[in-house]
């Protein structure tokens, strides 16, 4: 079976390595295939950017038609049906990306190269604090070397790239969109607006978006073994609203702008128990740039951001807090580019974080802490000959997590210990290398060896406590050390011709790789607090318990994303997009199957154009999951058809287009392996959303 399936992505290669070059590149309007833009500049390569096509990892870039067509509530899901990357859902409100089967703290989400500074990574159940409706691109690294953003990222790195802070001046005294969407699932009512307004020395940026959504259709019942409100994922529905004000200022070396923003959102958790999260975020974030040669830089750039989270947990029977988190924090980083000295050019740099994170109420999870993170980290690559560039990279962190008071009325979990004005000190170091070959015109190979040293998290090492967003006892582990991993990337890119696109392979393996075990021995009794033998209970106010464990694991596999031009003329296009993705994840200490893994996926779609008009047909199948880990059980495959239909006109120099989009067609249902409510929560059912879009 391991064979079969890693032979089902053998097609796509060989239709990728065989194709003629003839047509030129795929174009919109004038305007790249945004799915499959190797010339796109990824700003996540460093201050240095590089093009997608010039990467030693895999990179995927959503903008423009295809972020339109993809964009959902949450991150997770405007990223889950990208190549390699999957999400947590945990239900409409709250999903978070996984790549190549690696998620929490070892997928870095950036908010313009600066981390979200929220408590996404806590727990599947908090949702990441952007608005996806509101960015211009994703930016999706994948694999280890993408050590620029610490040792958090050695899954991969998601970079959302908004105008929040104007990077260029605006070309007319006024411009914008204006956006409205209704989806049937939900009744989902969404309203946007972006504003720029300015001169040639100045910009000024507003935006701001609200959405309304109720309980979510599905198919049949939420949880077949408890047959209840069929059709409807109870407390699921969503209310979120979103802004912020912008300014830059420009002159002839370069900017400097400022930005403040908010996210409110309130959604429901389908957990069984009546939970609702109310997430706040208040945000500063500051950029400054110079391309003015000084000494042996020849441009520098300044990030820095500053948040107040708030994310309070309600019974949404008693209108009460069960447990509220806080995080103030701030990231700052610097990064110059070096002169370019020959064949050798790169990018040194600083980073500083701190988090202020504390819990009160009846389930505090993780005893407050104080984490703080200071590293430095340098990229050069060597142009060896016109085919072939060197690229080598390094970084160094230093981490200290403070613990505050410990509720002493806390039960003791076997094995668990911690105590008031704890403090753990670590450092990490990471090293990368990599080769981009281009053995004929429009072709080039990346390959990439990193090796990375990632530092246990607060919740890792000090959780003790009840999670009703989970709806279990969460245990860290104090003796946990560093994470070692060392892993390869192979990839093929091709940028023009029949075939454009990329496919990759990955291996990555790891020692000490922590992750949540539920022990199948015990459970825990919230009226008396205790640990109780693992019985047949009936009734409610028993949890399972999960704790962080850290054994040797194996990470292999590939995704692949082509797309053939088969009509390419000044009238009309049509493309047919082939995607496929697939991890295996095996526990190498015990030979058990890793918890929460993806399945093999392939998708398929055709897009036509013609004049004013775009549609497309698509359908993705995720295979049956049937490697799973103990306490799991398997989950059956699903297909999802989808289609979409647009239109474009011009009135009066604003550009509208009128757009309608289908999920889930055929209504099926679908429950995703990487959930922790798989049992309880299928994705949404068949959905229509139409929506209108202006631009001026």
């Amino acid at each position: 079976m391991k064979t079969f399936r890693s032979f089902l992505l053998l097609p796509l290669l060989v239709g990728f390595a065989s194709a003629q070059t003839a047509p030129k590149p795929a174009t919109s309007n004038g305007k790249p295939n945004e799915l499959l833009d190797l010339e796109a500049v990824v700003v996540t390569a460093g201050a240095d950017s590089k093009s997608a096509f010039d990467l030693a990892q895999g990179a995927s870039i959503l903008s423009g038609d295809t972020l339109h067509r993809n964009l959902a509530a949450t991150l997770g899901e405007t990223l889950s049906s990208t190549p390699g990357v999957n999400s947590t859902y945990y239900g409409p409100g709250a999903s978070r990306p996984i790549i190549r089967g690696l998620g929490g703290d070892r997928v870095r989400m950036l908010d313009n190269s600066i981390g979200s500074l929220d408590a996404s990574n806590v727990s599947p159940d908090h949702n990441v604090s952007i608005e996806p409706l509101l960015v211009d691109r994703i930016e999706v690294l994948r694999g280890p070397a993408t050590l620029l953003y610490g040792s958090s990222a050695v899954g991969g790195v998601v970079n959302v790239v908004d105008n929040r802070i104007p990077s260029s001046a605006p070309a007319a005294p006024l411009t914008g969109r204006t956006e409205f969407r209704f989806d049937s699932g939900a009744h989902e009512r969404t309203g946007i607006f972006a504003l720029t307004s300015g001169s040639q020395n100045l910009a000024l940026q507003i935006n701001g978006l609200r959405t309304e959504a109720d309980d979510v259709a599905i198919p049949g019942y939420a949880d077949p073994a408890n047959p209840i409100n069929r059709g409807t994922l109870t407390n699921s529905a969503i209310s979120t609203k979103s802004g912020s004000v912008g300014g830059t200022t420009f002159w002839s070396g370069g900017n400097a702008g400022v930005a403040v923003s908010e996210y409110d959102t309130v959604y429901g958790v389908p957990v069984g128990e009546p939970i609702a999260i109310d997430m706040k975020q208040r945000r500063l974030d500051f950029r400054a740039e110079t391309n003015r040669p000084f000494g042996i830089f020849k441009a520098a750039t300044v990030r820095f951001g500053l948040a107040n989270y708030t994310h309070a947990e309600i019974n949404t029977a008693t209108k009460l807090a069960n447990t509220t988190f806080k995080n103030k924090a701030y990231e700052g980083r610097i990064e110059l580019v070096q002169q370019e000295a020959g064949p050798r050019s790169g990018t040194i740099g600083l980073q500083a974080s701190r988090s202020d994170f504390s819990a009160v109420g009846e389930e505090v999870v993780t005893p407050p802490t104080v984490t703080d993170n200071q590293a430095v980290f340098a990229i050069e690559s060597f142009k060896v000959d016109p085919s072939l560039t060197l690229q080598i990279g390094g970084r160094y962190e230093l981490q200290r997590i403070k613990l505050g008071d410990v509720d002493p009325l806390l039960p003791i979990y076997p094995g668990y210990s911690a105590t008031t004005g704890e403090s753990r000190r670590n450092h990490g170091i990471s090293l990368s290398t990599g080769l981009v070959y281009y053995p004929a015109k429009d072709y080039s190979v990346g390959f990439s060896l990193a090796y990375s040293q990632r530092i246990p998290v607060a919740q890792e090492v000090f959780s003790n406590g009840p999670h009703g967003g989970t709806n279990a006892y969460e245990i860290g582990t104090s003796t946990l050390g560093k994470e070692n991993s060392l892993g390869l990337d192979l990839t093929l890119r091709k940028r023009a011709g029949f075939v454009t696109g990329s496919a990759g392979v990955f291996v990555n393996k790891f020692s000490n790789f922590i992750f949540e075990q539920r022990d199948p021995t015990l459970y825990h009794d919230e009226d008396t607090g205790s640990f109780l033998p693992y019985p047949v209970l009936a009734g409610t106010g028993f949890l399972p318990i999960y704790q962080f464990i850290a054994r040797d694991a194996l990470f292999y596999g590939g995704e692949a994303e082509l797309s053939f031009h088969l009509i390419e003329t000044e009238a009309d296009r049509l493309h047919l997009e082939l995607t496929s993705d697939y991890v295996h994840a095996q526990q190498t200490t015990d030979d058990q199957p890793l918890p929460r893994i993806p399945p093999l996926r392939m998708g398929i779609a055709l897009r036509f154009e013609h004049g004013r008009w775009t549609a497309g047909l698509n359908a993705r199948h995720a295979f049956e999951q049937n490697r799973f880990a103990p306490e799991e059980t398997s989950t059956s495959g699903y297909t999802l058809l989808g289609a979409d239909l647009s239109y474009r006109l011009t009135v009066a120099r604003t550009e509208w287009e009128i757009f309608t989009r289908g999920s889930n067609l055929a209504n099926e249902d679908a429950r995703v392996s990487t959930s922790f409510l798989k049992e309880f929560a299928p994705l949404p059912g068949r959905s229509v959303t139409f929506g209108v879009r202006a631009m001026f």
